[in-house]
């Protein structure tokens, strides 16, 4: 009696294994399928989680919405942040084309943040924080003269019409580097 016993032990031992082993890949399968469809572009969330700068709490915000910029605009903006900060020229030179379409993007950026946000402080560290994920496909310089640069110049031709949300003695400054622009170029 104890001789079959084991002998059907032993053969219900392989279909538990066999069923425990095809759960696992199927568990495997699924949570593979779960982290690859986070990737997918329509199973993106439709409004963005940061903190709020000002106050340090989380928040759920509007999406972002794009400046209207012409090509005009565009090449102004690349000329003039080339020519205030020198290492975005050499930048620029190193770099090509992805040197252009970092550059543009960080201005658009900022202007996109600073329309939604209404806060320069909040729209500054969010194209600082941004342009820091992708700089080793960018090389973009790092630094507060580059990040100010691209701000103050995307403030001047990508979005002028926020001006109106910049401090007062920042304005001013931004406006002294516009004229100081157009003297330039004239």
């Amino acid at each position: 009696m104890e001789k079959a016993l084991t002998r059907i032990e032993a053969s219900r031992r392989p279909s538990w294994l066999l069923a425990s082993t095809c759960a696992f890949v199927a568990l495997v399968i699924v949570g593979a399928w779960v982290f690859s469809r986070s990737d997918d572009a329509a199973s993106a969330p439709r409004t963005t989680t940061s903190v709020d700068t000002r106050v340090g709490s989380t928040t759920t915000l509007a999406p972002l919405k794009a400046p209207v910029s012409s090509v005009a605009d565009d090449a102004q903006f690349l000329t003039d942040v080339t020519e205030v900060d020198p290492a975005l020229t050499t930048y620029e030179k190193r770099e090509g084309n992805v040197a252009l379409r970092s550059l543009l993007t960080d201005g658009s950026a900022f202007c996109s943040f600073l329309y939604r946000d209404r806060d320069i402080d909040s729209a500054m560290v969010s194209v600082v924080v941004g342009a820091q994920h992708v700089e080793s496909r960018t090389r973009l310089p790092l630094s507060v003269a580059t990040f100010n640069t691209v701000d103050a110049v995307a403030l001047l031709t990508l979005c002028p019409s926020l001006q109106s949300v910049v401090p007062s003695n920042d304005l001013t400054k931004i406006r002294r580097l516009g004229a100081a622009l157009d003297a330039a170029s004239n």
